[in-house]
């Protein structure tokens, strides 16, 4: 899914639910809200969402950053997307304290 169309996200579990059975009931309500689960950890779950049911889902927009080529001084940026504060949809709100879209990463 990655691609200009599709927004990176990474989904903060709330501290009971940092377990195999609350990553599980995440992931499977992140799907069903249309985010497509790319990796997982304990307490975290990094995900990719259209930008229209991102727009729909989250009723924001998100702002596009171009790659950046490398530099004299380093070796570039990948491109991305960033946005303000995201709601916790309802379905989501007992097992997620947070939601935040992916930031560009700098390449070194």
């Amino acid at each position: 899914m990655d691609s200009p169309t599709t927004i990176k996200v990474q989904v903060l579990l709330r501290g009971p639910w940092r377990t195999a059975e609350g990553v599980g009931r995440a992931r499977a309500l992140m799907a069903e809200l249309g985010m497509a689960s790319t990796a997982e950890g304990r307490a975290t779950i990094s995900a990719e969402i259209g930008r229209d049911e991102f727009a729909t889902l989250f009723q924001r927009s998100v702002e596009e950053i171009a790659p950046q080529a490398p530099s004299g001084r380093d070796f570039g940026r990948s491109g991305g997307h960033i946005s303000g504060e995201l709601p916790v949809p309802e379905p989501l709100r007992e097992y997620v304290e947070s939601i935040t879209v992916a930031s560009p990463y700098l390449r070194l």
